[in-house]
């Protein structure tokens, strides 16, 4: 079975999975991810602190109340098949503390899977909600692929540095989720 994420991205060097069963229809869960706010998230804004230095580390990571989870991500949405699968898409350089962009849409499919201009990561995040059972398989991908080889080197120690903190995050997401979905 091909999926969005397949068809966005279907090459990349570096790539992390993870999944969680959740007791809930995927309905119910679809709902619950969708709800889900950044200040559900307790790993995360901890996380999102400690990256942010010294001042972040003082006065706190100020997200809006309410803010939903995926708006928030610096990826954005371009697909989606309610209530199976959403998956979110950035271009960037993330050698500095802000990554810089292409003057790209964000957020349009046909600007991310047409875009070629050597130099940049492209990133993925899905996800994937699969029956299973009597409640859900809920599960996140993220995919990076390089556009040429300089990128493909230069990506490659910044990937070990975030790696672990990532998977961190993912769980997290995941937890809340499955919290929010089985609550209902």
């Amino acid at each position: 079975m091909t999926t969005l994420i397949d068809d966005l991205l279907p090459e990349w060097q570096h790539r992390e999975h993870h999944a969680r069963h959740v007791d809930a229809p995927p309905e119910r869960v679809w709902a619950a991810l969708t709800a889900l706010r950044v200040c559900d998230l307790s790993w995360t804004m901890l996380l999102l602190r400690l990256r942010g230095g010294p001042l972040a580390w003082l006065r706190g990571v100020q997200a809006p109340p309410g803010t939903l989870v995926l708006d928030s991500f610096a990826p954005k949405p371009v697909a989606q098949d309610p209530p199976s699968e959403v998956v979110l898409a950035d271009i960037a350089r993330y050698t500095s503390l802000v990554p810089a962009r292409p003057d790209l849409p964000r957020g349009d499919r046909d600007a991310f899977t047409g875009f070629t201009e050597p130099g940049w990561s492209k990133v993925v995040m899905n996800f994937r909600l699969d029956a299973d059972g009597t409640g859900t398989l809920l599960s996140t991908e993220t995919r990076v692929h390089g556009t040429d080889d300089a990128a493909r080197r230069s990506f490659r120690p910044y990937w070990l540095l975030v790696r672990a903190g990532s998977g961190l995050i993912r769980h997290d997401l995941l937890g809340a989720t499955a919290r929010r979905a089985e609550r209902v």
